[in-house]
């Protein structure tokens, strides 16, 4: 995802090489590397080991044209290509913008090829992205080589999406640029139509929301959908309810304290007061007392069902 610094007008993209190991990845980057300018080029990282030629990643960034009046940079990265640096492969996938496929023409590498290109959707799908919603390259590279695999069937074998695809030999730099061209017009574009509000979304439309109809309680209807446990149950005896000595004033406009006994003497109708809660004045009488209390209670309805 491109990072949109508004303080110094700047976007800064991200376009990953990814493929096998030895496929080509590293050379891509050197061969663009020397081909561009000095003043619009940041310094070259490239950590590599006897086994791969890239442990981490090489970065390269590039200062390009303003996009609606914000400077544009992009970061190159590779991945390592061998299987046992995937959690690095998958990091390196962060805030991808761009990608661009290297596969081997060599026809003893094809499962390779295969392997991952499909380890690339795994990764990518890690962070919620798939390789059909981001700009993507193919580059069938090392097409030097004696008996390279046709490209005809490579196209049918890594890429039948049909997306955008170069014969390249990175270390002569044959088909590089052309690739770092597409690949740069495609991320350019993704990134114009985010920031201009014209990229499409890709997750469906909520549904219409139907509105609650209300639903109608009778008085006297309401009765506990469960039991209290024992040892905490009210003896509940003639719609009455005890109310332990002194108690304080628990009801609104009552006596400062009073003794004896709550009794229900009836409920007025119910209320809906949301799309799943109600609201049921009860009134009382208090012993000793000869006014008429309201007790406002709120349920939370998760459920109605209609008795058989």
């Amino acid at each position: 995802m491109a990072v949109i610094n508004y303080s110094k007008k700047e976007i800064s993209a991200k376009i990953v090489y990814y493929g096998p190991s030895v496929c080509g990845k590293t050379t891509n980057i050197q061969s663009i590397y020397s081909s561009i300018k000095p003043d619009q080029k940041g310094k070259l990282v490239s950590l590599a080991t006897e086994a791969d030629r890239t442990l981490f990643f090489d970065f390269l960034p590039i200062e390009i044209a303003n996009i609606r009046g914000f400077k544009t940079r992009l970061h190159f990265y590779t991945v390592p290509g061998q299987v046992y640096y995937n959690s690095t492969r998958r990091a390196v996938l962060t805030g991808v913008d761009g990608l661009v496929f290297v596969a081997d023409s060599q026809r003893d590498k094809m499962e390779e090829n295969i392997e991952s290109l499909a380890n690339l959707e795994e990764n990518l799908n890690y962070y919620g992205k798939s390789i059909k919603t981001l700009p993507l390259v193919m580059q069938y590279n090392k097409r030097d080589l004696p008996d390279p695999t046709p490209v005809a069937e490579m196209e049918q074998i890594l890429n039948p999406d049909g997306y955008p695809c170069f014969e390249s030999v990175a270390t002569t730099g044959e088909g590089v640029l052309k690739t770092l061209t597409k690949i740069t017009k495609m991320v350019l574009k993704h990134i114009e139509m985010g920031t201009s509000g014209k990229q499409q979304r890709t997750t469906q439309p909520e549904p219409e929301r139907k509105p609650v109809e209300p639903i109608p309680v009778q008085k006297n209807q309401m009765e506990p959908e469960y039991e209290l446990p024992d040892e905490i149950q009210s003896p509940i005896q003639e719609n009455s309810i005890p109310i332990p000595q002194q108690a304080g004033p628990s009801i609104e406009g009552g006596p400062g304290s009073f003794g004896g006994r709550i009794q229900v003497v009836g409920t007025n109708d119910a209320k809906i007061i949301s799309a799943n809660a109600i609201n049921i004045p009860i009134r009382l009488k208090i012993e000793g007392d000869e006014r008429t209390y309201t007790m406002n209670l709120a349920l939370k309805l998760d459920s109605l069902i209609p008795e058989e």
